[in-house]
């Protein structure tokens, strides 16, 4: 399903937006080229893609000018390109790679020219969103702005905002709080078991989803019981290890996001995730994988489901290197996105801080990801972002992972 309109913004956050137009239709007009060109790094936001996009500039004078290589940032396109892709069209007929320094795109490769406008499915990289829509949330109430108190330390279960959780599938359920979620340590059903098999059931099977988040559908049973203790991963056999983290990888945790959004807010999770967060940055649209229940208007299943140009995964991956801030507008508090990078602990924004991805890279680089090897790495001290969108193959996960950083080091002189 797509997405392209807009609803009203809350008045708050309207008005003052008014009054800057206001005062920039006073001005003398400059060429959006000449104004981009005018701006430092920490004051530049691309304008929508309709009204010029994002500033480009390959040549390799100018890519040397900030600092890079321009032979090996060429050589970290091509072998992005190079990477094969699987059958599961039609995400695997587009590829995109971006890399972006200072604000400027300084390298773009598609292997099809549809490709740079293609909405291709992001999977995982819908939990980075959710992060950010919470820190959205916990603001808004921090402000008063949502009659509830609720913070990252808040309990999931409460009635206040998951009615429909009620009664609890499990009675370990109550002690979930929203930052084991985050860290993957809440108990609830993980993707995968022990030996590598599916322990979670039921994804787009069940037959109500938020019952299936919550674990009330009687047709998949497995949502319904915790497999360790809430914050105990290392009770369960089939914990994951994330570098130096250990977690149990769920998405039916995440599920839980949504859920609580569309009940504080009385509107759908993507409703709120357009407003608060893609249009004010310059989307220009998204479309959603296998929308959960569309004709409840239930469309983002929000542990991933997201699909979007590869320049609009850029926008994202910029509001995230600027702390939540894009022009005027503080979107996502500062520090409540910091804090993800500041440990190894956040696998959906995954911080170089244990120095995973190499002591070369500094330890502010974070990472976020999806499956099928689609990915954003972020180094807000360098102001350098490098992506890929596509759909690989998920046993490449690694040797993909170690042929993109040692090409992104070189492009780095690292």
């Amino acid at each position: 399903m797509s997405m392209e309109v807009s609803m009203l913004r809350p008045l708050a956050v309207l008005m003052p937006l008014l009054a800057l137009t206001a005062l920039i239709s006073c001005a003398p007009e400059t060429s959006e080229t000449e104004k981009a060109e005018q701006l430092a790094p920490a004051e530049y936001f691309p304008p929508p893609e309709r009204e010029g996009g994002w500033r480009v500039n390959t040549e390799p004078g100018f890519v040397r000018s900030l600092g890079l290589d321009p032979e090996a940032l060429e050589e970290f396109g091509q072998y992005n390109l190079s990477v094969p892709s699987s059958n599961w069209q039609p995400y695997a007929a587009h590829k995109g790679i971006i890399v972006i320094k200072d604000g400027w795109i300084v390298g773009e490769w598609y292997n099809v020219p549809e490709a740079k406008d293609f909405r291709t499915y992001l999977s995982s990289n819908g939990k980075s969103f959710a992060i950010a829509c919470f820190g959205v949330m916990a603001e808004d109430s921090r402000l008063d702005r949502i009659p509830f108190e609720i913070d990252r330390e808040s309990k999931v279960y409460d009635p206040r905002w998951l009615p429909g959780g009620f009664p609890l599938s499990d009675p370990g359920k109550e002690e979930i709080t929203f930052e084991m979620i985050f860290r993957h340590t809440s108990g609830l059903a993980p993707e995968r078991d022990a030996a590598g098999g599916d322990h979670e059931q039921g994804r787009n099977e069940w037959t109500w989803y938020p019952d299936w988040i919550v674990g009330h559908d009687d047709a998949w049973p497995v949502t319904g019981k915790l497999v360790f203790d809430p914050g105990h991963p290392e009770q369960w056999a089939g914990q994951d290890e994330w570098g130096m983290v250990d977690a149990a990888y769920s998405s039916v945790a995440f599920g839980h996001v949504g859920l609580v959004l569309s009940s504080v807010y009385g509107v759908p999770a993507w409703r709120f995730l357009w407003e608060r967060l893609c249009r004010p940055i310059g989307f220009s649209g998204l479309d959603f994988h296998g929308p959960p229940e569309p004709e409840a208007d239930i469309r983002w299943f929000s542990a991933g489901a997201l699909r979007m140009t590869p320049r609009d995964y850029a926008r994202f991956a910029y509001l995230l290197l600027g702390d939540g801030r894009w022009g005027s507008e503080q979107l996502v508090p500062a520090e409540f996105l910091r804090s993800f990078r500041e440990t190894a602990k956040y696998p959906n924004m995954k911080s170089n801080a244990d120095g995973l991805f190499g002591e070369q890279f500094p330890p502010d680089m974070f990472r976020i990801a999806g499956s099928g090897l689609n990915w954003a790495y972020i180094i807000p001290s360098q102001n350098l972002i490098a992506l890929r969108t596509g759909r690989g193959h998920n046993a490449m996960w690694d040797e993909v992972r170690t042929g993109f950083l040692e090409r992104l080091g070189r492009v780095m002189g690292e």
